[in-house]
């Protein structure tokens, strides 16, 4: 079993500074594997975990035009139909 610290975590898959994955770990509450009172690793399939709870899909398109009001933004149009 391969175990991640938090600091490679962060710098190597989530390029973020180290004391906000801390962060982001308490306040999402990230699956994770303590080893002591500030020692805290993550298994590749927690790794996986976290990367799917934080991954957005694209939006889904139609190809049918939709019209709207003139000024009306393509988002708003999309809200509106």
């Amino acid at each position: 079993m391969n175990l991640t610290t938090e600091a490679e975590l962060a710098e190597n898959v989530l390029h973020i500074d180290p004391a906000r994955a801390a962060d982001l770990r308490r306040q999402k509450g990230w699956p994770h594997v303590r080893l002591g009172r500030f020692d805290v690793r993550y298994t590749d399939e927690q790794v996986r975990t976290i990367v799917e709870m934080h991954t957005r899909l694209p939006e889904a398109t139609t190809d049918a035009k939709v019209t709207g009001l003139p000024g009306q933004t393509g988002r708003s149009k999309r809200r509106s139909a």
